[in-house]
């Protein structure tokens, strides 16, 4: 495998390269999957990832090739995190052919022989995709995130843990996630029920 790239000094990720990288996630995968050679170029990639994602509110719709560099940073960010193959190496130029990476033959193997159904669920969940379908997951503002929150505390708030009072900052990240509102609740409502156990059972 090859070296890790380092991220670029002074660059702070933004959620709009997050929601990017999400979108083109799917499409690279399956880029990947057609072997032997195939690449994109940088406006395909967008064009795809816009009719994937057609009818939907999402930056993609406004996104440029010039800057799409930023947006591939912070998807190899998320792959490097879990020793997975760089998919940003199969992003070519439309004139040249060109990818700026280095050992770019040697990593576009890698992306290709990789198996990407097998990655860690935790891993899909970072970088807001659906296990389920592979798919992006549509992300909320922070104020859509904290109005879910509220709203289905509203409703069904007496069915949960009175922790969850506890967790909210953990709920909102979820939720602009794009994470769906009743799994975030249910889960957190368990992890703590199952310390309550734990410590009902400990030993004095």
């Amino acid at each position: 495998m090859p070296a890790d790239i380092p991220p670029t000094s002074g660059r702070s990720l933004t959620p709009i390269d997050e929601a990017i990288a999400s979108a083109v996630y799917p499409i690279l995968v399956a880029v990947a999957a057609v072997r032997p050679g195939r690449t994109i170029t940088y406006e395909n990639l967008i064009l795809d990832a816009r009719q994937q994602l057609a009818g939907h509110e999402h930056p993609i719709h406004s996104q440029i090739a010039q800057n799409l560099g930023r947006r591939l940073e912070a998807l190899r960010g998320h792959t490097q995190r879990y020793s997975y193959p760089d998919l940003s190496c199969l992003v070519v130029n439309a004139v040249t052919g060109d990818n700026p990476l280095p050992e770019l033959l040697v990593r576009q193997s890698h992306a290709r022989g990789f198996d990407w159904s097998a990655v860690a669920p935790e891993f899909l969940a970072e970088l807001g995709i659906d296990d389920s379908t592979g798919m992006p997951r549509l992300r909320r503002t922070e104020q859509e995130a904290r109005g879910a929150m509220g709203a289905h505390a509203k409703e069904h708030g007496k069915r949960y843990h009175p922790g969850l009072r506890d967790c909210r900052d953990e709920i909102i990240a979820a939720l602009i996630r794009g994470e769906d509102v009743d799994a975030v609740f249910t889960e957190i409502d368990r992890r703590l029920r199952r310390l309550d156990d734990q410590n009902e059972y400990a030993p004095a």
